[in-house]
């Protein structure tokens, strides 16, 4: 999400308009600022909260990771992140999530379209 904002692509800016307009919060796993972040585009890491990725969360997608076969750990992270809360997760690559989101209960994860 945060590469589609980068890029300003009209459906991640229509969904950020949208949780804005509704109050929704929007969770940014720390893991997912790592992969993302090359110095630039500060801003969009005000469009949320950054989640610290604490000890309790890196077992838990850990234990997501041994479950699958191809997933990596920033994809476990988020799913892990999202299960704390029953957070909806949107991105533009969602095979690997989705297969994590099934050993986890209320994780919807949808493409960004």
């Amino acid at each position: 999400m945060l590469v589609a904002l980068e890029r300003r692509h009209a459906g991640a800016l229509a969904l950020l308009r949208a949780c804005r307009l509704s109050r929704a919060s929007i969770t940014i796993p720390a893991a997912v600022v790592a992969e993302w972040w090359r110095g630039t585009h500060r801003a969009l890491l005000e469009s949320g909260r950054v989640e610290a990725l604490t000890p309790k969360l890196a077992e838990r997608a850990g234990e997501l990771l041994a479950s699958t076969d191809g997933s990596n750990a920033v994809d476990a992270t988020v799913v892990a992140s999202a299960a704390l809360r029953g957070d909806l997760v949107v991105t533009g690559d969602e095979h690997d999530l989705r297969e994590l989101a099934e050993f986890v209960s209320g994780v919807t994860v949808e493409r960004l379209r």
